[in-house]
């Protein structure tokens, strides 16, 4: 999975918007951390309202904001859309834990073909994306590589 999609941090699609980078690096995982939770609660309400495109979007955003949170904690560069894929290689190997390809490829085509996507599609991509998001914040809580 290698796409050419440039994310920049605190670019609106990433689910970053108004974190200040110069924050303290415990303060940065905990605000990406808590970004997360908040971005899949807002899927959770998009997709009630039938709101396909913004539900796909914050699933997008909700799994770049957990993805960001281990890069900081690791001190990885997370402000492209290629820091995040390698990001998610590293981990696979680290943890042996395919399933994070899985959910990060689910997340990224569910918001790159959204106009593609009909809400039974959706909903079965947000548990794919949740269990990603809870993984990746899992690491992100551990202190040391």
């Amino acid at each position: 999975i290698h796409h050419s999609l440039r994310v920049v941090h605190g670019f609106s699609g990433t689910g970053s918007k108004g974190i200040d980078p110069m924050q303290d690096s415990e303060t940065l995982v905990q605000t990406h951390a808590e970004a997360a939770h908040r971005l899949l609660k807002e899927a959770d309400y998009e997709l009630g309202r039938c709101n396909i495109g913004l539900t796909s979007e914050k699933l997008w955003e909700a799994a770049t904001s957990a993805i960001k949170a281990v890069c900081v904690r690791r001190e990885w560069p997370h402000e492209e859309y290629d820091h995040l894929q390698e990001a998610i290689d590293l981990l696979v190997k680290e943890t042996g834990n395919d399933s994070l390809y899985t959910g990060f490829s689910i997340a990224y085509d569910g918001q790159l073909f959204v106009g593609s996507l009909d809400e039974e599609d959706v909903d079965a991509d947000r548990p794919v994306v949740r269990r990603l998001v809870n993984n990746l914040l899992s690491v992100a809580e551990m202190k040391g590589e």
